[in-house]
């Protein structure tokens, strides 16, 4: 079969791998429709997170079930499903404290870095991590599913209210999709993007969407009724500092995006003071059953696939939401917030 596998530091290339085997009782295999690329897959393309030399990379898989061991019981062959990425030991003391991404062997279990992933024809896992797909959804909105987790989680860690107001800072395919889930269950949700081809998409989604100097103080207390933000989401990775000037008192500060160069400075009283609180936990969620249910109600979860490219034409995929061409290194426009490989 054909996979997308890691070699060497920002090297990747398409080959013949060997298909995947069902390797117990309550194995799953799975014909691979599509995956999403994802920001982790881009910071393994770019040099900034490892992976495992000789590994198929993706994690944002859906597919059909072609082959499930003796003991499966929730899913069947021909079922459309969608790969829980989330994996882990199942047995150390994190995990049974349901703390699975804190996994004491977690670097035996990361899907599409250290064991074989869904950038390929053919995927092969356990029943655990296989969910079905309702018939109604299409593969695109499926594709957005776990992503979909991880923001959902996020939201709920932050206690969001109907009155609160939402700044998600970057309008990526993580911030997008902050900024739709935030039009959901807040008040104003307001984004910022330097790019004009993704704010052109953010503004489609949030109420107000902002080049990063526009957003002033001011601009702030005029569109928010005299106030700060009572939830910021940086989802670039390296905005916290801004975020710290524009939330609110009993405001909740969401770092979502991974930049593990940047570093940022502050106060502890002004936390203290101003009842503010920094969400980190946002990796710690089984929430795929739960996001799948919730995409049910978001019709606007499959527009946020803005582009499908064949697995044969990765360059152009990863190209066009990358930020610069992947064989010259020059610099190139954005022209899509969320792009899926298609197997």
């Amino acid at each position: 079969m054909k996979a997308l596998v890691y070699q060497d530091y920002r090297k990747v290339e398409l080959l013949e791998m060997e298909e995947p085997a069902i390797s117990s009782p309550t194995g799953v295999k799975v014909k691979i429709f599509g995956s999403g690329i994802c920001g982790t897959d881009l910071n393994i393309v770019k040099g900034k997170i490892p992976a495992n030399s000789g590994t198929i990379i993706g994690h944002e898989g859906v597919g059909t079930v072609v082959e499930v061991g003796p003991k499966v019981r929730s899913v069947k062959v021909g079922d459309r499903v969608l790969i829980d990425p989330t994996q882990s030991c199942g047995i150390c003391s994190y995990c049974r404290e349901g703390l699975h991404c804190y996994c004491e062997n977690f670097e035996d279990h990361q899907v599409g870095m250290t064991i074989h992933g869904t950038f390929a024809e053919y995927y092969a896992g356990e029943e655990r991590y296989v969910f079905k797909i309702p018939d109604t959804m299409s593969w695109e909105a499926a594709m957005m599913v776990e992503p979909l987790g991880c923001v959902l989680n996020s939201f709920l860690k932050a206690r969001v209210k109907p009155s609160d107001s939402v700044l998600v800072l970057g309008s990526g395919a993580i911030g997008s999709l902050c900024q739709l889930v935030g039009k959901r269950l807040g008040r104003l949700t307001v984004g910022t993007e330097v790019d004009e081809y993704r704010k052109s998409f953010a503004a489609s989604i949030a109420d107000y969407v902002f080049h990063p100097q526009e957003l002033t103080l001011e601009k702030v207390l005029e569109i928010n009724n005299g106030q700060k933000f009572d939830i910021i989401i940086d989802a670039v990775g390296n905005q916290l500092h801004v975020a710290l000037e524009l939330i609110g008192k009993g405001g909740r500060v969401i770092p979502m995006g991974y930049d593990d160069s940047y570093e940022v400075s502050f106060k502890p009283t002004d936390f203290i003071n101003n009842g503010v609180n920094v969400i980190g936990d946002v990796a710690v969620h089984q929430m795929i059953s739960t996001a799948l249910k919730f995409a049910q109600s978001l019709p606007e979860l499959e527009n946020m696939v803005t582009s499908t490219k064949k697995l044969t034409d990765y360059e152009g995929a990863f190209n066009e939401t990358i930020g610069y061409d992947m064989s010259t290194g020059a610099p190139r426009a954005m022209t899509s917030v969320k792009t899926a490989l298609i197997s």
